[in-house]
C-alpha cells in the first residue's frame, strides 16, 4: 500500500515565482533576438550604401592628395586641379587636369566627377578648406526605405603637391607646378 504525504508537491507561490521567473527571461530572449534581426536587416539594407560612400571618399580622397591647386572648396562643390601623368615605364608629367565634383543640378542626390556620376543617394556633399587642408564631408540615405538611418563619412585631406608646406607634415612634393607625388587612378 502506497502512503501519501500531504505535505508534498509545489505550492501557488512557488508556481507563481517559476511562471513570474520564465516569463522575464522569455522577455529577454524575445528582446534579443528582436535586436538581433533589426541589427541584421539594418547592416543588410546599409552595406551597399557604405560601399557606395567608400568607393566616392576613396576616389576623391585619392585625387585631391595628387592636387596642385584647390580652387574651389565650398558646401556641394569641389575643384582643384591635378597633374596628368603617364603610367611608368615613361612615368612623365603632361599637362594639368581640373577635377570638378558637385552634386548634380537635375537630381541633387546623384555626386558628379567632371559631369559624369560617380556615386547616388548623396544627400549631403560639403567640402571646406583652412589653411591648405581640405575636409570633405558625405552623407548618403535609401530613399526607398525611411526607417534606416542615413549615415556619414568625413576626413581631412592634405595634398601632397602644394607649391608649399601645409598641415601638419609640413611637406611638399610639389615642384614648379606639377607634383612629384602621384597615385596612378584608373
Amino acid at each position: 500500500m502506497i502512503i501519501r504525504n500531504k505535505d508534498t508537491g509545489f505550492t501557488i507561490i512557488e508556481l507563481v515565482t517559476v511562471i513570474v521567473v520564465l516569463s522575464i527571461l522569455g522577455a529577454f530572449t524575445f528582446s534579443f533576438l528582436d535586436n538581433a534581426i533589426r541589427t541584421y536587416r539594418l547592416v543588410k539594407e546599409q552595406s551597399p550604401l557604405y560601399a557606395d560612400g567608400a568607393y566616392i571618399m576613396e576616389r576623391i580622397t585619392r585625387e585631391l592628395s595628387d592636387a596642385i591647386t584647390v580652387t574651389k572648396a565650398t558646401p556641394g562643390e569641389l575643384t582643384f586641379t591635378t597633374p596628368r601623368h603617364l603610367p611608368p615605364p615613361l612615368d612623365e608629367v603632361r599637362e594639368a587636369t581640373t577635377v570638378n565634383y558637385r552634386r548634380s543640378d537635375s537630381n541633387p542626390r546623384d555626386l558628379l566627377r567632371n559631369n559624369t556620376i560617380i556615386g547616388r543617394n548623396v544627400i549631403k556633399f560639403n567640402a571646406s578648406q583652412l589653411d591648405g587642408t581640405i575636409t570633405i564631408e558625405l552623407e548618403l540615405d535609401n530613399p526607398n526605405d525611411t526607417s534606416i538611418p542615413s549615415f556619414a563619412l568625413k576626413t581631412t585631406v592634405i595634398p601632397n603637391n602644394y607649391e608649399s608646406n601645409f598641415g601638419e607634415t609640413g611637406r611638399s612634393f610639389g615642384a614648379s607646378g606639377y607634383g612629384n607625388y602621384y597615385e596612378t587612378i584608373q
